[in-house]
């Protein structure tokens, strides 16, 4: 599988998909990001990451960018080492780390359009 470098919630009334055999597995949900173009479009996975799409800017809702590695959203533009780290400081977090927290970590982040996680290390 191809690296994911950010999440995108797809417009439920989206126009611009091309590529996929049913655009309906993107549009309204949230998808993982294969590649964000020069002018905000995106190359997406579907949710169950089983189908590619592309749709252009005016079909984004909300985005952001950042790193994937073991189910786990990280800091954008780590180095491999540094996001090892992050990682490892995430699965060793007081309270374990688990889908639900990976789901807030994503859905906090699009809402404020950048990578959010300080709620992870709020109460360590």
């Amino acid at each position: 599988m191809s690296d994911i470098v950010g999440f995108v919630h797809i417009n439920k009334n989206a126009t611009t998909c091309r590529g996929a055999e049913n655009p309906n597995e993107f549009i309204g949900k949230t998808c993982p990001v294969i590649e964000f173009d020069s002018e905000g479009g995106v190359l997406c996975l579907n949710p169950q990451g089983t189908a590619l799409a592309m749709f252009d800017k005016e079909d984004i809702y909300r985005s952001f960018k950042c790193g994937y590695s073991n189910g786990i959203p990280t800091p954008p533009n780590l180095e491999l080492i540094e996001q090892m780290f992050y990682i490892t400081k995430a699965q060793q977090r007081k309270g374990g780390y688990n889908q639900l927290l990976r789901n807030m970590v994503i859905e906090g982040s699009l809402m404020k359009g950048i990578f959010h996680d300080s709620f992870l290390w709020a109460m360590q």
